[in-house]
């Protein structure tokens, strides 16, 4: 049931070793969605995919994107569709429970994104509401992919790719 992936990364964050593996799919449409124009508005959704039982390896397989009933500026947006927690819901369904939330992504209109206020703030709401496991959250920006996770507090970057033009 994989679909191909890559390993993106393997990093010692200090506490942790973390390894996250993506799906080329994944890939392929960050690529797409990046913030390259003045009048791009910024793109979002729900990652899809598993966790090691020690939360030490993590495969981002799917992805939820921006439908009609959510809302966004180039500098925010406000996910409001149902869309997204139906995917989440049926991806953990035939998956027999083994693809689930894993947290979320969206863009920046800046070369290497950095989180605002406003992401650590929703971070942290997307954290207490599943504390049932580990949560990876992916920036994407101009030509950098940042992920970043919750360590002792304090939401530590884990990883940055450049993406290929």
């Amino acid at each position: 049931m994989r679909t191909a992936m890559s390993v993106l990364i393997e990093q010692d964050t200090g506490i942790k070793d973390t390894k996250i593996y993506l799906s080329e799919e994944l890939i392929d449409l960050w690529y797409s969605y990046r913030q390259m124009s003045r009048d791009r508005s910024e793109a979002f959704g729900a990652l899809i995919g598993s966790q090691s039982a020690d939360a030490n390896e993590f495969w981002l397989e799917h992805c939820t994107t921006p439908q009609k009933e959510d809302s966004a500026t180039r500098v925010n947006f406000n996910m409001r569709a149902p869309h997204h927690q139906k995917s989440v819901d049926s991806y953990y369904k035939i998956s027999h429970g083994k693809l689930g939330y894993l947290g979320t992504w969206h863009t920046h209109p800046e070369v290497t994104p950095t989180p605002s206020n406003i992401d650590i703030t929703d971070w942290k709401k997307c954290i207490k509401r599943n504390p049932d496991r580990e949560l990876v959250f992916v920036i994407v920006g101009q030509k950098d992919v940042c992920i970043f996770r919750e360590i002792n507090g304090y939401f530590k970057r884990i990883f940055k790719e450049q993406i290929d033009d």
